[in-house]
């Protein structure tokens, strides 16, 4: 996969954006829109179940969700209304963040409605309390220009309340925090004309940069999250959700488009085999608890102790397919265990594939090729341990997932995990998921509101880049680094507070990449307080030496400020005097070189000095200080 034919294979992507807005209220009630960082006033316990829709179907991926009838925990504060817990109806629309949409969608060139409705979205994961979230289709039929000049169409832009965030969970339940719950968010959908990693990164980055030139894009870790859509020629659309961050993508994309390679070959090989949907429905699932009950298995002798037992069914055809890798260090037998883990709620499935393991053995192995009448070449077994109510289930879900092999590609969502490999989350919503909220007006478009909208100036980012360059002295590259990037709005503030520009933009584009390839998180720091270290080194409190040492302590002290790193670091600012002792130390221990040398001395004895004084002075005023005593040096020996 080191050289990968996009066009050949024929990658299409595209791009799901959505970005929370700095607003003062939520979307659809009053509170603000501010995460609480301490601990909740109350705990209320809900079950969530599906329902129709207006069509009178019900979502498949709803019935899934279903399935794992885990109960719902949320978390909240007196600071908030009943609204959050789904206790009354919505207010009317948040107008700030109607405008913002309006104003995104101008910058698109998209086709606004006259009249906007509000949807529900249906969820059952509890992320939302009611069981769906309000969202609105405020624009269609935009497009974005990249800078290879290539047109990509912006499908639509919607308005949509945030979830609440996810605390913790485990098998039984899962815990969400409502603050967060309907804070406004912009969701900005592309259409699939992405070929490339390169081309989805540039249009991420333009994107993200067009959001930020409104000035209404909140800030901060968490507030922009990042989708793809993925396919290939015979493939299918897998969405990716949760890509964290940009250098993300062509990892992510490489190793999908090896999964779906992978996926191909082996329905290939199935239909090679002559397997079909109804070879595998036929086959029933048996109770083989029998079979462990002298086994060597340390966790299956626990699991029969505990009353739990151990149901198994044959794969026909499937004989060395679950063992073939699809991922990097996943095989496809990880899709089955993924699926019953997050579906049924049980750890993963065991199959003869990866037998002799866990300390299963061989005759363990060749017991169950005869139980089921396996063949030990063509066939494959899977079983699962666990409590009845659940092992029939997921034996549900391996067949199938097992069906859905035939066909190649399953449609999904996957979760991006860091390594670049992806997690089955859930089967794609249908449109069934999708209906009217019966609990609010529609909202009417007018011409004073589009002209409050064409009112608003926005300075497009790549009229910034050139402003930059032409006002500031930066390179291009280092000011579309930064117009580009989510720091765009602290450079803006730090010009604000007359930081040196050269700095600040050095220290974002150079300076952070250096931190990062040395493995420290320099995304993770508040901006606020990054700013703060830069008004130190403005006023002189420390040398614009100490960033890398000062951005190292805050990346691993989230808790600490710049002014507790400059403490801890001993960077405190240095006094002329105290730069002059160190100087005339090095210049006496190394007095033969200046007589060597002359001013010839002056790079290595810089050296020195400016390792002893650590970040505390500038180099600009060691270099001045020490070429004035190399001087007076060599003037007295004349």
């Amino acid at each position: 996969m080191e050289s990968i034919d996009y066009h050949n294979l024929g990658l299409r992507v595209g791009l799901e954006i959505h970005q929370q807005l700095a607003t003062k209220r939520k979307l659809f009630c009053h509170c603000k829109p501010d995460l609480i960082k301490r601990d909740p006033d109350r705990l209320i316990i809900r079950y969530m179940r599906p329902t129709l829709s207006e069509t009178g179907e019900i979502d498949e991926a709803s019935k899934k969700e279903f399935k794992k009838r885990k109960k719902i925990i949320y978390e909240t504060y007196y600071d908030l209304c009943p609204y959050e817990v789904d206790e009354i109806p919505p207010y009317e629309v948040d107008r700030e963040s109607l405008i913002t949409a309006l104003l995104v969608a101008r910058l698109f060139k998209m086709d606004v409605p006259d009249i906007l409705m509000v949807s529900r979205k249906q969820y059952l994961d509890g992320s939302v309390p009611s069981g769906f979230q309000r969202t609105i289709l405020v624009a269609l039929n935009g497009e974005l220009e990249l800078s290879s000049g290539k047109k990509i169409g912006i499908n639509q832009i919607c308005l949509e309340e945030d979830a609440a965030r996810k605390i913790k969970e485990d098998e039984r339940s899962v815990t969400y925090r409502v603050d967060r719950l309907g804070i406004p968010l912009i969701e900005i959908t592309t259409d699939a004309s992405l070929n490339s990693p390169d081309e989805v990164l540039d249009a991420a980055l333009r994107i993200g940069a067009l959001l930020r030139a409104t000035g209404k894009a909140r800030r901060g870790i968490g507030t922009i999250r990042q989708d793809i859509n993925v396919s290939i020629k015979g493939g299918a659309r897998i969405e990716i959700k949760g890509v964290q961050k940009p250098e993300w993508f062509k990892k992510l994309i490489d190793n999908e488009i090896q999964r779906q390679l992978k996926l191909i070959e082996i329905k290939e090989k199935l239909a090679e085999r002559g397997i079909t949907k109804e070879v595998i429905m036929r086959e029933e699932p048996k109770d083989i608890t029998h079979l462990f009950k002298n086994t060597k298995a340390k966790f299956i002798k626990k699991a029969i102790s505990r009353g739990e037992k151990i149901l198994g069914v044959k794969l026909p055809g499937f004989g060395g397919l679950l063992g073939i890798e699809i991922q990097p260090g996943k095989r496809f037998g990880k899709e089955f265990a993924e699926r019953v883990s997050v579906i049924v709620g049980l750890k993963g499935i065991i199959h003869t594939d990866e037998l002799p393991a866990y300390g299963i053995s061989e005759n363990d192995k060749d017991n169950l090729f005869k139980e089921f009448s396996a063949d030990r070449e063509r066939d494959c077994v899977a079983f699962v341990v666990g409590p009845e109510e659940k092992i029939y289930d997921a034996i549900v879900e391996i067949k199938e997932r097992a069906i859905a092999a035939l066909y190649g590609v399953p449609e999904e969502t996957r979760r991006a995990n860091p390594d670049g490999t992806t997690s089955f989350e859930r089967l794609i919503g249908t449109a069934a998921r999708l209906y009217p909220d019966t609990d609010s007006p529609p909202i009417f478009i007018t011409d004073d509101l589009l002209r409050e909208v064409s009112e608003i100036k926005v300075e497009l980012p790549w009229v910034k880049i050139e402003r930059y360059v032409k006002e500031l002295g930066l390179s291009e590259m280092h000011a579309k680094s930064i117009v580009l990037s989510e720091w765009g709005p602290l450079f803006e503030e730090l010009l604000a507070e007359n930081v040196n520009p050269k700095l600040a933009a050095y220290t974002i584009v150079e300076t952070f990449t250096s931190l990062r390839r040395e493995g420290v998180d320099v995304d993770s720091i508040d901006q606020d307080k990054i700013k703060r270290m830069f008004l130190l080194v403005r006023d002189g409190k420390i040398a614009k030496e100490a960033i890398p040492d000062v951005l190292t302590y805050l990346a691993k002290n989230p808790e600490k400020d710049a002014t507790d790193a400059i403490k801890a670091l001993g960077l405190e600012r240095m006094s002329i005097e105290e730069l002059e002792e160190i100087i005339e130390e090095v210049i006496k221990e190394n007095y033969n070189l200046i007589e060597e040398r002359g001013m010839g001395a002056f790079s290595p004895l810089m050296g020195h000095v400016m390792k002893r004084v650590k970040g505390k002075i500038d180099g600009k005023t060691v270099s001045e200080v020490l070429r004035k005593k190399i001087n007076e040096k060599l003037i007295s020996k004349k």
